[in-house]
Order: C-alpha cells, then structure tokens, then sequence
C-alpha cells in the first residue's frame, strides 16, 4: 500500500497539489470514514477492483514501482487510514485509530488491483461505473424489494415491512430511511422488540400485526422516532440492550395491552391515529467546527498577511471539542487582525473596534451594535482567562461558535478596510 498513491486529478474533487489534502477532502466530502468503518469489520470488498497507473520514471524492478489509484480513491484512502491513523485529518485519528484497533484485517497489505497502461480504456470502464444505468449499460440500483429478495433473510424482510408501514403512515420519509434497513433489522430480530410494537413475523412474506390499531400505530411511531433519532436505537446496542429497550417499549402507558387475530401489515392505514402529531421536532445539527466564511477568507487572501489567512484556516479546521485552544485562536486572530488595522499594543481590541469605527465601516449604529459589542467582549474576556488563569476557561463551545459567526461581518468588514497587498 504504500507504493499506491491518491491521484491528485481525480474526478471527485478539483485537481490537488499534496495527498495530505486529498486525504482531508475525502474525508470531510466523501463518506470514508464510513467506507473505512465498513472494511474494518469485514475487509476489502473481494468483488470490487481498484484501477492503478504507473507513475512515469519510477522502478522498473517490480518492489519499486509506484502507482496512481485512478479507480478507487476512496477505498485505496480509507485503507490507508486504516493502517496508518495518524495520516488522517486530526480530527478523526482517534477514531480511525479506534476502528484499526479493533478490526481484525488491519493491517490490510495487499488489495486486488489492474494496473492500465492505456489511459482512455481506463477512462472508459471508470464511465461505466459511474456514469449511472446509461440505459443498462452501467450499474442498475436494487430496488427496496430486489433487495429484500437478495438478502433474503426473514429479518430483512420484516425490517423491509415495518418500514414500508411506517412509511405509509407519514411516520418517515423516503431520505429519513436511507441507512436505517440494517438497524431496523437488528432491533426487529429481537422477539421482544417485535412483541412490544406488535409484529408477528412467522410469515416473513405477508408481516402482521397482533396489537389494536390504535396500538400498532403508537407503538410503531415510538420506535421509528427512536429510529431516527439514534440515541436508543442505534447499530452500537449488543443484544441485551437491544431486549431491554424492547421491554421498556412493552411497558408504554398509553396501549391497552390488548391482542387481535394478526392482520397483514401492509393493510395499515394512517387514518386512526387523531392525536399524533404531523410533525415531530428534530435535534439542531451538532456543531462540529467554527464556521468558515469564505467573504472573510477572501479579504484576508487580498488584504491581510499568511499569518491571519493560516490563523483563520485553523480555528475553522480543528473541531469544536478543542474548545480551550479555539478560544485562544479566535482572541489571536481577532487581535491580530486589529492589529494589523492599525490597533496600537496599548489598546485593547474592544476599544479599538469603537462603535463610531464599525459605524464608519458600514455596519449600522447604536443598539444595533450591541450584539457584536457583547461577542467582542465575550471573546476577549474568555481568550484571557483561558490564556492567564490556572483554573478559569471557556468550555462553552456553541457560544464560541456564535460569538465568531457574530463578529464575522466585523472583521470582514476590517480585512477589506486593509491595503492590498501586492
């Protein structure tokens, strides 16, 4: 593996200069952690080839020729986070570094490969691939039920059902159940899950129902909500968790506790349940990095120096569980940003951004003010004591992450205000 390099023009991203970038792309666009977390558990995908290009000039002895992954840039990158965690973006190489410590192929040394020396054959087995069904000349997609037939377990299929009930009764969308089969289907194995909701699985072709109508259905929202929602139902839980939450789903207050003769599932209809709501509220994204906004890295990149353009890159690249070192960066940038405004080392930042100078800069007067006043002031009182004080730090990563999104219009609005640079 480590004569395979990234192909730095790949048609997944716009042509990089450096694998360390190619790495971070794929990363953070491309689902590999995903990828790589799949061939932990059960290695390389024996069914998939990765298409290799040797490198002009390298060996000719075959232990020193290096190659290009023209197909397969994202498992020939996953595999080598696999192996090696410490390449990976520094957010994600303690859990690269976990999935690798656990997995019983890793190392992973040799892959299946064709290396092509004609570039355009190359080219045009890679369209097949990729270019979509090019009317059955490329890959089809299985459809729900040609998937249920291929896998063709009784789980799947009941999964299958339940799901498609679900569906039908508004309880989920079509995207809110992508990824979810196999969960579901884990959950629904358990004989204590599929009592408490009310399944009857012995006929794996035509899935029933044994509880009220009125039952089925709020038993059934519970769980797909849990579904959704991944905190109780998620792939993590062994299968003990698994028949304690089917317990606690039995135990709900609400049901009669009442059985009927089993009634196909696929005769379900949403028109019973009155009180449930439409619309069930969901979490807020969980904020995972400050924001990057690309006005300000534009003045910064016409306007400022390497050091605000590297500094500003940095507080947006390190995840937000680094809470303490963010809140320096951020206090750094925006001091050194002022600084390079014209901000004297007496002065400190908050003076120096008075209201008459963000006035002057265009962002409105008075109250309106106020709140970039107080994230200025936040900023600078948090970045000192997390700096100076043995004990005293932010931790309060969302507030940070509002605090700079607040002032960004403010330190845009400076950048700009800066002589270009040559």
């Amino acid at each position: 593996m480590n004569r395979i390099y990234l192909y730095e023009e790949n048609p997944r991203h716009e042509p990089m200069e450096s694998q360390d970038e190619i790495i971070e792309y794929l990363c953070k666009d491309e689902q590999v952690f995903n990828l790589a977390r799949s061939i932990a558990e059960a290695g390389p995908n024996p069914l998939q080839l990765v298409g290799l290009v040797q490198i002009p000039g390298s060996g000719s002895a075959a232990t020193k020729k290096t190659y290009q992954v023209w197909e397969g840039n994202r498992r020939v990158c996953a595999i080598k986070l696999l192996n090696d965690p410490d390449l990976a973006p520094p957010h994600l190489r303690k859990d690269f570094a976990r999935l690798s410590s656990t997995s019983g192929h890793v190392p992973i040394k040799k892959l299946s490969a064709v290396v092509f020396g004609d570039h355009d054959d190359l080219k045009y087995w890679m369209g097949i691939i990729h270019d979509g069904a090019q009317g059955g000349v490329g890959l089809l997609d299985w459809d729900a039920a040609q998937k249920a037939r291929h896998f063709g377990s009784s789980r799947n299929r009941v999964a299958l059902a339940v799901l498609d009930a679900a569906e039908s009764l508004g309880f989920i969308s079509k995207d809110e159940r992508q990824g979810k089969l196999t969960t579901a289907q884990r959950f629904l194995n358990s004989s204590i899950v599929r009592e408490a909701i009310g399944i009857d699985s012995s006929s794996p072709d035509d899935v029933t129902y044994t509880r009220p109508s009125d039952d089925i259905k709020k038993q059934l929202a519970r769980f797909v909500d849990d579904l959704k929602e991944g905190e109780k139902i998620n792939s993590r839980r062994n299968r003990a968790q698994i028949d304690t939450y089917g317990r606690k789903l039995a135990a709900s207050s609400d049901i009669t506790g009442e059985r009927t003769e089993p009634i196909s599932l696929k005769t379900i209809t949403p028109a019973v349940v009155k009180s449930r709501r439409k619309a069930q509220p969901q979490k807020p994204r969980p904020v995972s990095h400050l924001e990057y906004e690309k006005g300000l890295a534009k003045a910064l990149e016409d306007n400022t120096n390497s050091k605000l353009e590297a500094l500003y890159y940095s507080i947006c690249a390190v995840h937000v569980e680094h809470t303490l070192l963010l809140t320096i960066g951020v206090w750094a940038f925006v001091e050194s940003l002022a600084a390079l405004a014209g901000k004297n080392a007496d002065t400190d930042f908050n003076a120096f951004f008075s209201n008459q100078r963000m006035s002057d800069l265009g962002l409105a007067s008075g109250r309106a003010l106020n709140p970039i006043r107080d994230a200025l002031m936040r900023i600078a009182r948090n970045g000192n004591a997390t700096k100076h004080h043995q004990t005293s730090a932010n931790f309060d990563r969302l507030q940070l992450a509002n605090d700079l999104a607040t002032i960004t219009p403010l330190l845009t609005k400076t950048a700009e205000s800066i002589k270009p640079r040559k």
